[in-house]
């Protein structure tokens, strides 16, 4: 029982996402060019945000990466002067100061040397920024400190965290800048200078000990002003292709909907002709169904007329060939029946519903149950199965296809049939199945065809057109049907409905 919910459920829903795809397309299909044009400038202003947003992140990396490169310089050229000039000279009487140049012989100190390679890179013209600051200046530095809330920011992080560089993209005296900061660390060959000095803001020096911050400050603006030159040709560009692209768009479009327009126009005209076609084999099914019919009734009349008043005068091979006359005339009217149940299979109208097949299968076998209940038949049916389809179409497939397996399974002891359902992912496909005489595989491809048969008469009746109606009944429906069988162990008819 839980298996059944779980197959109904599974059903509906399934039902359920059809109809809310089908609904979602349709005002594609109804308004193609203006859902066409939003999903293409949508996507179009997406491309172009996401490309402004990597250019900006580009540009900011290249910019960090290169003044990261340009701070490591100066840091290491500050190290390579301490090393190879102020160790070197300092055995050699040669003052080492800040005011170097109001003394002959002396020269700078290495934060002095900074200072002044900072300023005279300031000075370049590029705009670029180097300063050198301090919570501990020596006292003959009047700017020593930090001048604004970047700098006290950058102070206090490369305080707590000296390895970890402190940048921040702002503008800067109304430019577009890069402000970078790094800790400038005390090293070993330093501490014994600058905690000798008389004028050192500090003498407990350590080795990894901050004394100050060395902070580079890039314009970015002329990057930027590019940056947006750039991205301005690429939306003017990215603008034309979408302008060329919903035009193009926009004429297969309208030729697609004029050559729509024309195809409707042919369908009504085969239409009309279909209907006066359709109206046409009307009056020849009426015409077959009442005057073949007649002549077949007098044959059939005057021959049961010979054997009941005339038996007496006829040998047996006489009454023998009466009794195949009459047989003949019997099956001639079966098979006009058939054929106008098939005819009325194709022209008949559909009414699509929710149909419970299970129910419509029980209900076909109880009543096959009812006209032989001396035979004894093992009846399975799958609960829940529904679909969507013609109620009454679909019962006369049933009732051929289970028609079919009661018949072949008559010479059963142990009959069985069974009807149910196997989900796969592209669809459900029933299937009914029984143990009865089967047939060749060899012999398939006339199983479906009108008036074909695969056993004798003798062995089994019928006209041959009850799976010719089960196909045209399935394919009304947008299924497909087909057939696995071996002689004398069964077959099984398989059908799907969209």
């Amino acid at each position: 029982m839980r298996s059944a919910n779980l197959s109904v459920i599974s059903t509906e829903l399934r039902q359920r996402l059809k109809r809310l795809w089908a609904a979602c397309l349709l005002p594609l299909y109804k308004h193609t060019i203006l859902v066409l044009s939003i999903i293409f400038c949508s996507g179009t202003l997406l491309a172009l945000w996401y490309l402004s947003h990597a250019t900006t992140t580009l540009m900011q990396s290249a910019a960090l990466q290169g003044i990261t490169m340009h701070a490591e310089s100066l840091m290491e050229l500050r190290n390579l002067y301490t090393s190879e000039v102020v160790d070197r000279l300092s055995d050699h009487n040669i003052e080492v100061t800040h005011d170097y140049l109001d003394k002959p012989g002396a020269i700078p100190l290495p934060a002095t040397f900074s200072m002044e390679l900072g300023r005279r890179i300031s000075l370049l013209g590029s705009g670029m920024v180097v300063r050198l600051y301090s919570n501990y200046p020596f006292p003959w530095r009047k700017d020593g400190g930090a001048h604004d809330d970047f700098e006290q920011q950058a102070l206090a992080a490369l305080q707590a965290h000296p390895q970890q560089p402190y940048y921040r993209f702002e503008n800067f005296q109304g430019r577009a800048s890069l402000r970078y900061a790094t800790a400038d660390v005390m090293h070993a060959e330093c501490i014994s200078c600058h905690n000798a000095r008389p004028d050192s803001p500090k003498h407990d020096w350590k080795v990894g000990d901050v004394r100050g911050v060395l902070e580079i400050i890039r314009p970015l603006d002329s990057v930027v002003a590019q940056s947006h030159a750039d991205l301005r040709d690429v939306f003017i560009l990215f603008g034309a292709l979408l302008a060329l692209g919903l035009g193009a768009l926009a004429l297969v479009i309208t030729r697609l909907r004029r050559v729509s327009v024309e195809l409707e126009d042919q369908v009504v005209q085969r239409t009309t002709q279909l209907a006066a076609a359709n109206q046409e084999l009307e009056a020849f099914s009426y015409s077959v169904s009442h005057d073949l019919r007649a002549p077949l009734r007098s044959i059939d009349g005057f021959s049961r007329a010979l054997l009941d008043d005339y038996s007496a005068h006829l040998d047996e091979t006489g009454k023998d060939y009466l009794q195949r006359v009459r047989a003949a005339t019997q099956r001639m009217g079966q098979l006009i029946d058939d054929m106008l149940k098939l005819s009325r299979v194709t022209r008949s109208e559909m009414s699509f519903e929710t149909v419970n097949l299970s129910m419509l299968a029980q209900t076909v076998a109880d009543e096959l149950q009812q006209a032989q209940p001396e035979r004894h038949v093992e009846f399975v049916c799958t609960p829940g199965m529904t679909v969507r389809g013609d109620a009454h179409l679909l019962r006369v497939a049933l009732e051929n296809l289970l028609g079919n397996a009661w018949k072949f399974t008559s010479k059963r002891e142990q009959a069985h049939i069974e009807i149910g359902v196997t989900h796969q992912v592209e669809a459900s496909v029933y299937f009914v199945r029984d143990n009865g005489a089967g047939f060749d595989m060899a012999y398939v491809g006339k199983l479906f065809a009108a008036f074909q048969r695969l056993h004798a008469m003798t062995e089994f009746p019928g006209t041959g057109i009850g799976l010719a109606t089960v196909q045209r009944i399935i394919h009304r429906h947008g299924g497909r049907v087909w057939a696995e069988g071996e002689p004398d162990k069964g077959s099984t008819f398989y059908f799907t409905l969209p």
